[in-house]
């Protein structure tokens, strides 16, 4: 694989064994699988100029993952998959969102998803995740080639309110992932603060009457073994036993890797 360019991006963890990456390089995006901790797989998502995979989620049997033109940083695709099987290749998304403006606006640097009663939600964040863009398909057209995710909603991070935020800070988050708890709907950030420290917030989510969201949590983590939120990280919510694992990748797959995992 092209190590020169890019780094990992993001890390998800599939139960029990399974950890997929994603990552940059200076000619392709890629995704990685890892199994009982040997890399079986690294296949290319798109190529040059497309060679910026961002942090991504795997949630309700989607993979959603975000693939920008790091360089003109005019154009991106989010690209959908079904994902059931990590022992399967990806194939053929099951829906592509193609962004193309403003520089950086129209980036894709990462991605959450989840269902909310009979939609799924995406969220979108642009260079350094300055604003969010909120997409919508009904659950059962998500696989019809007819229909398209819709654009339902954009906010711009600097001029969100922050009543009811335990702090006033958004970081530049390089990783999102969107998780349920008790019925309620969450986003968790990942990146590094001006300490350069691995940093986790926790945000409620609203989308009525319009897409509103509180931080109400934060949690610093120590880097460690040449691991960085500001490189992959994500987030791995066991509903059932109501825990939560965040990992943390090195810069790039080596011969040797360290994920680091906090629980």
């Amino acid at each position: 694989m092209n190590r020169e360019g890019g780094h990992i991006q993001g890390v998800q963890w599939i139960a029990p064994d399974f950890l997929l990456l994603s990552g940059s390089s200076s000619t392709v995006s890629y995704y990685a699988s890892v199994k009982n901790g040997q890399v079986v797989k690294v296949d290319t998502l798109l190529q040059f100029p497309y060679k910026h995979a961002g942090g991504f989620q795997v949630n309700h049997g989607l993979l959603a993952v975000g693939v920008e033109d790091n360089e003109a940083k005019n154009s991106s695709q989010v690209l959908i998959y079904e994902f059931y099987d990590p022992t399967k290749p990806l194939g053929v998304p099951l829906q592509v969102i193609k962004r193309t403006g403003q520089a950086k606006r129209a980036t894709a640097g990462c991605v959450a998803i989840a269902r909310q009663q009979k939609q799924f939600l995406l969220l979108v964040g642009d260079w350094d995740t300055r604003h969010l863009d909120l997409y919508q398909i009904p659950t059962d057209r998500i696989s019809d080639p007819t229909t398209e995710f819709t654009l339902v909603e954009s906010i711009a991070l600097e001029e969100h309110f922050r009543d009811g935020w335990i702090d006033d800070t958004w970081w530049p988050y390089q990783n999102i992932n969107l998780f349920h708890f008790e019925g309620a709907l969450y986003l968790i950030g990942l990146g590094i603060n001006n300490q350069k420290e691995n940093v986790a917030d926790l945000f409620a989510v609203s989308l009525e009457p319009t897409l509103q969201l509180t931080k109400i949590a934060t949690q610093t983590f120590p880097q460690q073994q040449q691991t960085s939120f500001l490189w992959g990280a994500g987030v791995y919510w066991h509903p059932g036993t109501k825990k939560m694992k965040v990992l943390a990748t090195p810069y790039t797959i080596g011969q040797e890797n360290v994920i680091m995992v906090y629980q």
